[in-house]
């Protein structure tokens, strides 16, 4: 049987980020993968059933704690949905230029954060720290906007 579909809301815009203290208004979440986000256009549902039409002007992406959608009594607000990556520690500026280098040249993506190295799972990137004797862990995060995790294929010389 199907369930009775809420309103459709159209979304055209970001109207801002969210902030716990925004007010009593009841708030919705529509859950939004790290891939998704890129795009201008796509469908998603709220955690209410609401059925959301994302359609964004171009080169418009949407961040986690994105608000989507207001009217008097609710918010609608984007949530990234964490992702597994590599965590990898530098000790010095200069293990951290090194590994920034053979990653850039394995044309995967990195996030630096401190003294933190963020890059997508992969095999072979946990190979490469350990071959630069780089302590590295497996964590779930959320990842900064224009992050991209799609499997990149890597093959070997």
């Amino acid at each position: 049987m199907n369930e009775e579909i809420k309103d459709t809301i159209r979304v055209n815009r970001v109207l801002g980020s969210w902030d716990r203290g925004l007010g009593e208004k009841k708030i919705e979440w529509v859950d939004v993968d790290i891939d998704q986000c890129q795009r201008a256009r796509w469908k998603a549902l709220s955690t209410q059933g609401r059925v959301v039409l994302i359609d964004l002007p171009r080169y418009q992406q949407i961040a986690d704690k994105d608000i989507l959608y207001e009217d008097h009594e609710r918010l609608i607000v984007a949530r990234m949905k964490p992702q597994n990556v590599l965590v990898m520690r530098p000790r010095t500026v200069e293990e951290m230029g090194t590994l920034c280098y053979y990653i850039g040249n394995l044309h995967q993506p990195c996030w630096v954060k401190e003294t933190r190295v963020f890059t997508p799972n992969e095999s072979f990137l946990k190979d490469l720290a350990q071959s630069l004797s780089i302590p590295f862990s497996e964590d779930e995060c959320i990842l900064p906007q224009g992050f991209a995790t799609r499997n990149r294929p890597y093959v070997p010389s």
